[in-house]
């Protein structure tokens, strides 16, 4: 399952700009790798990182992680493995090329690295932490929106679909039988997920403005400017995790360095 997963680990009571930090760092750091052994570090590291969020983050990121990273494994072998330049290696049956099964190797932990690392943060970040953290730190209320509504649209479409099978289920519809039948069935399905998801966005317009979104108001008798929002219950931000974040930024800067380093050696 794609989305938040309640629970009590590090990662959870982490501030979210700690858990945001790491997954880039996890994201830059793979394009600064260009070995396989040096991917498949990375590709540990992420699990590891995953591992911090507990039993259920792991299971709710790796399975997807692996689902999705699985056809680009296969299409990475196929356009290297098989098309790609001389010498080639016997594999089995099969004349692979060895530079191009380093090269697949090497992009395909890349992906794999970054969507596990990624899908752990949307596992173990509240989205209404992050809010709040975001709105102490002063961000424009139009960034915070957009933010906390990219990591809250999988479970809210996924919550609806569901509501919307059971009351079609009810009605008489069948989903079995034969591929046309199937798909016969997906207008009944898809038409009122859509028509539901333009009603939420025409609910949520009214109510920011009702709330004053984007409104920009006189910041004292002279001068203006926009309203600072006050952030209700602002997740803990301690010295040790200001650290962290100042370490993974200096660990990647440090990886590019070494990269650029070797490329001209």
């Amino acid at each position: 399952m794609i989305g938040y997963v309640a629970g009590r680990s590090i990662l959870h009571r982490a501030h979210p700009y700690t858990t945001l930090a790491l997954a880039g760092a996890v994201l830059l750091g793979a394009f600064a790798m260009t070995r396989p052994l040096q991917v498949g570090l990375l590709v540990l590291g992420a699990a590891g990182f995953a591992a911090l969020g507990g039993g259920a983050t792991l299971r709710s990121s790796a399975k997807p992680a692996l689902l999705l990273a699985l056809p680009i494994w296969v299409l990475l072998f196929v356009l290297h493995g098989l098309l790609g330049p001389e010498p080639r290696v016997f594999f089995g049956p099969v004349r692979l090329s060895a530079a191009g099964i380093a090269t697949a190797l090497v992009l395909g932990g890349r992906v794999t690295a970054i969507v596990l690392a990624f899908l752990t943060a949307l596992a173990t970040t509240a989205p209404h932490r992050l809010v709040e953290a975001m709105t102490a730190g002063g961000q424009p209320f139009g960034r915070i929106f957009l933010l906390s509504s990219t990591l809250t649209v999988l479970p809210r479409m996924r919550e609806r679909a569901a509501l919307i099978l059971e009351a079609q289920q009810c009605r008489g519809l069948r989903l079995g039988g034969s591929p046309l039948a199937r798909l016969k069935a997906l207008g009944p399905l898809a038409l009122p997920l859509v028509l539901g998801a333009l009603a939420e966005v025409d609910e949520q317009v009214l109510a920011l403005d009702a709330r004053g979104a984007g409104d920009r108001r006189e910041g004292g008798e002279g001068g203006g400017g926009a309203a600072r929002r006050t952030a209700l219950d602002p997740p803990r931000d301690s010295t040790a995790q200001r650290v962290v974040r100042w370490a993974l930024l200096v660990l990647v800067l440090a990886a590019y360095a070494w990269k650029f380093r070797s490329m001209r050696g």
